[in-house]
């Protein structure tokens, strides 16, 4: 309902051939947002689930970001103390991750025209003031991950603004972008997807042999919207772009 959406954990011990019994991790009342690709185990082994929230998403479509917290695995959860709240619709659709120094970074989408950002300095408990954390963006989420190979991270992201239009900008092109400095500046960019008659948006990533397996959904001309995976080479990747 508009004001009931929980998450909820099954563990399996037997390779998924079975599940335990359904955990509740946002156990307070509401509508929690949790995207695809977004649980986080922190280097001391606490696990981070980054939702955002509101009290009735049909009565107050405003979001709130906050964590949920496990230091036991997912056998038990608790909410962090501190919050991370926006201008206009809010902090949305979060993503937490651990940085080289120990704090805990959370982006979020925003209808400011940017990606919104907060740091955390006690693995996810409370968090500092928002802000912007100079990416152009429309409204729709970001992933960030950091690269096995060279400790860079990689952020994917709609390299994108329309003030104005609907989410503030088409959720086109589709960007990925190389960071040896922890998200302080961006280099290498590329267009994974360029169509402008479609939409490309909630991006899962992950590394395997040399190589970024992406999925993502792509929304074309007609609103059709079907799942795509791709396999990209991190040597094209890292690629000089192009002039």
């Amino acid at each position: 309902t508009f004001s009931d959406l929980k998450a909820y954990l099954k563990i399996s011990n037997d390779q998924c051939k079975t599940f335990g019994k359904a955990i509740e991790i946002t156990t307070p009342p509401g509508y929690h947002v949790l995207n695809n690709d977004r649980i986080t185990i922190l280097s001391t082994g606490r696990w981070l689930v980054p939702v955002a929230s509101t009290a009735d998403v049909h009565k107050v479509n405003h979001f709130v970001c906050t964590c949920f917290l496990s230091d036991d695995q997912g056998q038990t959860w608790r909410q962090s103390k501190g919050s991370v709240d926006y201008s206009k619709r809010g902090a949305m659709e979060p993503e937490v991750f651990e940085l080289k120094n120990g704090n805990v970074l959370m982006i979020f989408r925003t209808q400011s025209g940017h990606i919104g950002s907060s740091i955390s300095k006690d693995g996810g408990y409370t968090w500092s003031k928002p802000g912007s954390w100079g990416v152009k963006a429309p409204e729709a989420p970001s992933t960030l991950r950091r690269v096995p190979s060279t400790g860079d991270l990689m952020l994917i992201w709609n390299n994108n603004f329309e003030p104005g239009t609907g989410h503030s900008g088409k959720r086109t092109p589709l960007t990925v972008a190389i960071s040896s400095d922890e998200g302080k500046t961006w280099k290498l960019k590329k267009n994974l997807e360029d169509n402008p008659n479609n939409t490309y948006s909630y991006i899962s990533l992950v590394f395997h042999q040399g190589r970024a397996i992406i999925g993502y959904y792509v929304g074309d001309e007609n609103r059709v919207i079907s799942s795509r995976f791709r396999s990209i080479p991190l040597s094209w990747i890292y690629e000089p772009a192009k002039d």
